[in-house]
C-alpha cells in the first residue's frame, strides 16, 4: 500500500471492460518474457585462450513494479558472446568489462547446446528467458585506441595500435619501424663497402 493507494496488477481502466482486461492480461504476459535489451559486461570468461567464451552482463534498462517503483535488474550469467568467424578464420575482438552491447534472448532453453556445442533438445521448458541470453558487442562504446578502419570511396585501410603489430613474426613497431623475424630493425638500414655497378647488397636485415 502506498500513499497513492493500492495499484494492484491492473488499473481501474484495465478492469473497465472485457477487452481492456484481455489486453492488460496480454501485456502482463508479454512483460514476463525477454527478447532483447542493452547491457553492460561485468565479467568475461573464455573456455580456453582462443575459442569464444562467455560473459556476465547486466541490463541497463531498469524495471518498474506495479506501483511504479524502479527495480534494479540482476546480473545475467554465462551468456555466450559472438565472434566474427568463418571456419578456422576469425577476427578476434573479444568483449571487455564495461563494454556495452545487445543481449538477445533465445526462444528456448539453450543450456544443452552451450555445453555440447551440437544439436541438443532444450534443457527445460522455459521460453524467452533471460537465462538464455546471447551477447552481441559493440554498441554505444567510446573511441578505440587501436583499430582497423576501412575508408570509404577507395580511401584505403588504416591500421593503428599503441603496441606492436605482429604478422606471422614480422612486426610493425608502434613507432612505424619494421622488425624482421631475426630481430633486425629496418630503419634507414645502410650497407657499407658497396660499389656501384654489378655489386648487390646483402638481403634486407642480413
Amino acid at each position: 500500500m502506498s500513499e497513492k493507494g493500492w495499484y494492484g496488477e491492473f488499473s481501474d481502466v484495465d478492469m473497465s471492460t472485457p477487452e481492456n482486461v484481455f489486453y492488460a492480461s496480454l501485456r502482463q504476459f508479454m512483460g514476463a518474457k525477454s527478447f532483447c535489451t542493452i547491457v553492460r559486461v561485468v565479467s568475461v570468461t573464455a573456455s580456453d585462450g582462443d575459442s569464444a567464451g562467455f560473459v556476465d552482463i547486466i541490463p541497463l534498462v531498469t524495471m518498474l513494479d506495479g506501483a511504479g517503483n524502479v527495480v534494479q535488474p540482476t546480473t545475467i550469467y554465462n551468456a555466450p558472446f559472438s565472434r566474427l568467424q568463418g571456419g578456422e578464420s576469425a577476427i578476434i575482438i573479444d568483449p571487455a568489462v564495461s563494454d556495452l552491447g545487445i543481449a538477445l534472448f533465445a526462444d528456448r532453453d539453450i543450456s544443452s547446446v552451450k555445453a555440447s556445442k551440437k544439436a541438443s533438445p532444450p534443457g527445460s521448458r522455459r521460453r524467452n528467458s533471460s537465462a538464455d541470453a546471447i551477447y552481441l558487442g559493440g554498441l554505444l562504446n567510446g573511441t578505440p585506441s587501436q583499430y582497423i578502419r576501412f575508408i570509404n570511396s577507395g580511401g584505403g585501410i588504416e591500421i593503428k595500435s599503441p603496441g606492436n603489430v605482429d604478422i606471422n613474426g614480422l612486426k610493425v613497431l608502434s613507432d612505424g619501424r619494421l622488425q624482421l623475424v631475426d630481430g633486425s630493425i629496418v630503419d634507414k638500414h645502410i650497407h657499407g663497402g658497396v660499389e656501384s655497378g654489378g655489386s648487390n647488397t646483402d638481403p634486407l636485415g642480413g
